[in-house]
């Protein structure tokens, strides 16, 4: 049985993710600054702070894998994201290495390229496009990301970062709608990551809807992903209750409507929303 260590394992995120792959035959090791209530006998605990190195790096002894969680999960001051995104992520990666941990599932998000114009704005988006962080909680998870280029590249060390939508039951919007995912494929996914043979380092959306009305994912289903849950079949349940605006309203110019990242991008975003149209690095994939 392989042991899988997940840190950030008390949040909404971790919680549902354990359950996932404990039903997938799995041992799971969860990690939190908060106790992790424990409920099934393939499952492990423990208190541990990923900014703690040496304590992180006895916690991960013995696992094959671990799914990186664990960050500052607000738009935060920037002291919180370099101590707990930036920072953390280097702990965990080294901790990783020294602990003889053979890959790495990095929890990114969409939020990365979140300034980008979404459909049918601008084309869809790749997972070689030009990143655009929409906030400083972006610019933590773009650091996340190259940390494990740099892993997987230099120190073989393979790594999936999964570049995670809204995980949800269902899509609770419009903009939502292309980018949320279910549990159990956000779950396929950390499967794919720990599993797949040929991995070195690869960058996949974490997203349910398979018709590509946000995001190009080619490189997830190349690795094997086929999504169990769609957004396909939602639109007139989520458009009844979130209507779009009218043309040429100020509500439909407004940074909000117009990019990937929704309300992120809009939060204290300075003058003219035509620059998030422009699409350069837009098409590469």
């Amino acid at each position: 049985m392989k042991r899988i260590a997940i840190t950030g394992a008390a949040g909404l995120v971790g919680t549902g993710l354990r359950t996932q792959l404990l039903e997938r035959g799995y041992g799971v090791h969860s990690l939190d600054v908060r106790p992790v209530a424990i409920e099934h006998p393939s499952e492990t605990s423990a208190i541990a702070d990923v900014t703690d190195q040496a304590a992180l790096t006895r916690e991960l002894e013995g696992c094959d894998t671990v799914v990186h969680l664990a960050a500052c999960t607000t738009d935060a001051a920037w002291p919180e994201q370099v101590k707990l995104s930036m920072e953390g992520s280097i702990s965990l990666f080294d901790a990783a290495r020294s602990a003889g941990v053979k890959r790495v599932v990095y929890a990114s998000s969409h939020h990365v390229v979140g300034l980008h114009p979404r459909a049918p704005h601008g084309p869809r988006m790749g997972n070689m496009a030009i990143l655009r962080p929409d906030s400083r909680y972006a610019v933590g998870k773009a650091f996340g990301e190259s940390i494990g280029a740099l892993y997987a590249y230099k120190f073989g060390m393979p790594v999936l970062s999964i570049r995670i939508g809204n995980v949800n039951t269902r899509p609770i919007d419009r903009r939502r709608l292309g980018s949320w995912i279910s549990f159990r494929d956000l779950a396929q996914l950390v499967v794919i990551g720990i599993e797949h043979e040929d991995l070195i380092f690869d960058v996949v959306y974490g997203i349910s809807d398979a018709s590509g009305r946000h995001y190009d994912n080619a490189a997830a289903y190349a690795l094997g992903y086929v999504p169990q849950d769609r957004s396909e079949g939602l639109d007139d349940e989520v458009l009844r209750d979130d209507p779009p605006p009218a043309l040429g309203s100020a509500a439909a110019r407004a940074p909000s409507e117009l990019t990937l990242g929704g309300m992120f991008s809009q939060a204290e975003f300075v003058g003219d929303s035509a620059r998030l149209l422009t699409t350069h690095g837009n098409d590469a994939k």
